[in-house]
Order: C-alpha cells, then structure tokens, then sequence
C-alpha cells in the first residue's frame, strides 16, 4: 500500500484519470444536490401547509370562541344608533358583529367584562375587529387583527327558530341577523371560508342560550 502511494506521489495521475475522477465527483455531486434540493422543497411544503393549517384553526377558535361567548346585550354606534346585540350582514365592512362575555381584564381595569367584536373581509384577508369600549364615541376606532388571508369568501347563516312565523317551517336557515321573525338569537351560527388555495371549510358554532 505504501509502495502504491509512493508511485501515485511520484507519478502523479494522467490526464484521462483525472477527467473520470472529474466526472464521477460531477455525477456525485449532481445526485446529492438533487436529493437534497428534494429534501428542503419537501420541507418548504410541509412548512407552508402547517402555516395555512394553524391560521385556519385560529381563525376558526376566534370566531367559534366569541359566537359561543355570546351576550345579549346591545350597543350604541359612533352616530348614537342602536345596534342588536347580534347583527349579521351580507354586505358592508362588517359580516358579523356581536358583543361577547368574558372579555379578560388582568390589569383589573375599572370596565366591563363584555367586549363588542366583529368580524370582516378587506383585499381578501379576513379581520376580527374589537373595541375598547361597549357604547362609542365618534372618535371609537376598532383593534383590527389579520386572521387569514387568500380568502375567497367570507359566508355565514343563521338558523332562525322563528321561521314558522313568517316561512311556516320550524327552523330556517338565512343569511342575515336579526330576521323578519324577529328571533333574538339564532340556534346556530354556520361560518364558512373559502380559501383560494384549499378550497371551502364550514365550521357549526351554538350561541350559549341555544346549547
């Protein structure tokens, strides 16, 4: 083995044996980036799907969370208006606004516990709105916080449990709130988003009276 080395150390290597160890490092290295190239776009992928994932579940448990939270209690507008306590639209800034319980006050702040909420799509992103106070000033302006974006629909209904008044069937279902029944709180709200890229997802929530 020694006397192998020697020679080579002597000798040195021809030119056609230095192409061919070019070449088989060439083919080498072209194998492993390839694997690895495959290996990270894999990895970026899983990355991505696992992102959209958790932004749906937290767009879900923030809506499902305030719906089921729910507080029959109205409130005043920036212009001195009565607003419902649950008021739904299929067309303005806000979808769905509501006021809801249970709002944390850890700084045991002089306020009320209740928090007004509200939920709408601006360029395709989906936003929950809340505001400092039940009954605004003019000068009231929502937190706003991104949700989701990619969105290409933002749909919810209603099942109102008045509709025998007006339809003559037990429950119906609509696609706004209050109704022409004059139901103070629907049975369910049905919530449903569809992505751009992974299609429809339709989450059921019960409000705290109907469960």
């Amino acid at each position: 083995m020694k006397k192998l080395i020697s020679k080579i150390q002597q000798e040195g290597f021809t030119l056609l044996e230095l192409m061919v160890a070019m070449s088989i490092f060439a083919v080498m290295s072209l194998m492993i980036f390839g694997g690895l190239k495959e290996v990270l776009d894999v990895r970026n992928a899983t990355d991505l799907y696992t992102k959209r994932l958790t932004e749906l579940q937290i767009a879900f448990l923030h809506i499902g969370r305030d719906i089921r939270q729910f507080n029959n209690r109205g409130v005043r507008d920036q212009f001195g208006s009565n607003l419902e306590s649950l008021k739904g639209n299929e067309v303005g800034q806000y979808k769905i606004e509501l006021t809801r319980d249970g709002y944390s006050n850890y700084a045991k702040i002089n306020r009320s516990s209740l928090q007004r909420v509200a939920y709408g799509i601006d360029d395709n992103k989906l936003y929950r709105y809340h505001w400092l106070v039940l009954d605004r000033a003019a000068d009231s302006e929502p937190v706003k916080m991104l949700l989701l974006d990619n969105i290409e629909a933002f749909k919810l209904r209603y099942l109102d449990t008045g509709a025998s008044a007006t339809t003559g069937i037990d429950k119906d279902w609509v696609t706004y709130w209050p109704p022409i029944s004059g139901t103070i709180i629907p049975d369910v709200i049905e919530v449903t988003f569809e992505l751009d890229d992974w299609g429809r997802f339709t989450r059921v929530f019960g409000l705290p009276d109907a469960i």
